[in-house]
């Protein structure tokens, strides 16, 4: 599985790379960005929240949300200058671990169905902080947006909210299992198409520099936030996604709805560029963790 996770990324990078030497998509790349992540919400966020099983499940994702909750305060009150909050929470999101993309993939590689489970809820019980994360970006957008959009945008909470209710119903089928399973190198591709064309988007190509000195510090806070509850953690498969979460990949989210929205904020830049070395690190951990 570990292979076929690296060949989806390498397969969804050159996608998006492609798409952005092509000036006809550019215009057009704010519809492609939701379109994925209206298909990633439906079946993972469903999913995942029809098959709770109890509160125990649910503590140690909740503790990293947690954690991202408390970035994006830090990053709110650190922010100044011209659309605040919209910049603050970009500055926040940047340091929030990409839990779809790169947690979610690489624990269903290294740690089964049993590490999913808590993966996949990290990824999805932060959905009402994307909500928040999304209110404040689309309040103070440089771009105006529909608000026929917001349905959209807001997929990931309401799809969540879907899978709640199943879950009150009945049991979830075991099938469920296997789409999540399966989903991994879906993610992993479409997830790494969607960010490097948004990287590369022609609204995003500014200087990086300027932005790496309060990325960096915003990381730095993710991990000592994080370090505790690897340390802590009740088995493999949380700590193996504690330490995904705090040694991850560029989160995805900032440079996409950076081209949907219209904002051009040097951290994104930074973090698109240099992240990398962050999640190399990761995966290395992980590695350990496992062995």
């Amino acid at each position: 599985m570990s292979l076929v996770i690296l060949a989806a990324y390498a397969v969804g990078a050159s996608l998006g790379l492609w798409a952005s030497r092509r000036p006809s998509l550019a215009v057009v790349w704010p519809r492609i960005v939701r379109a994925q992540l209206l298909v990633a919400s439906i079946v993972l966020s469903v999913a995942a929240a029809w098959r709770l099983t109890g509160i125990q499940d649910v503590a140690w994702p909740l503790a990293v949300v947690m954690v991202f909750g408390v970035i994006l305060a830090v990053s709110l009150v650190l922010t100044r200058g011209e659309r605040r909050l919209g910049r603050g929470t970009l500055r926040a999101w940047t340091a929030t671990s990409n839990t779809g993309y790169f947690v979610v993939p690489l624990t269903a590689a290294l740690g089964g169905p049993a590490g999913l489970l808590t993966a996949v809820l990290v990824d999805r019980l932060g959905s009402p902080l994307w909500a928040v994360y999304i209110h404040l970006l689309r309040r103070d957008a440089p771009t105006p947006q529909r608000m026929r959009t917001s349905w959209v945008d807001q997929s990931p909470l309401l799809a969540l909210l879907v899978g709640l209710a199943l879950h009150l119903v009945g049991p979830a089928p075991e099938w469920t299992a296997t789409v999540s399973l399966a989903m991994a190198p879906v993610l992993a591709a479409t997830g790494a198409a969607v960010f490097v064309g948004s990287a590369l988007h022609p609204t995003q190509r500014i200087p990086a520099r300027p932005g790496l000195g309060p990325w960096l510090r915003l990381v730095t806070l993710r991990v000592a936030l994080l370090a505790p509850v690897v340390l802590l953690a009740p088995n493999d498969g949380v700590r193996l996604v504690a330490v995904l979460c705090a040694l991850s990949v560029p989160a995805f989210g900032p440079a996409q709805f950076s081209t949907v929205y219209g904002y051009a904020e040097p951290v994104v830049a930074a973090s698109a560029r240099y992240g990398w070395w962050i999640g190399a690190l990761g995966v290395a951990a992980a590695y350990a963790v496992t062995r």
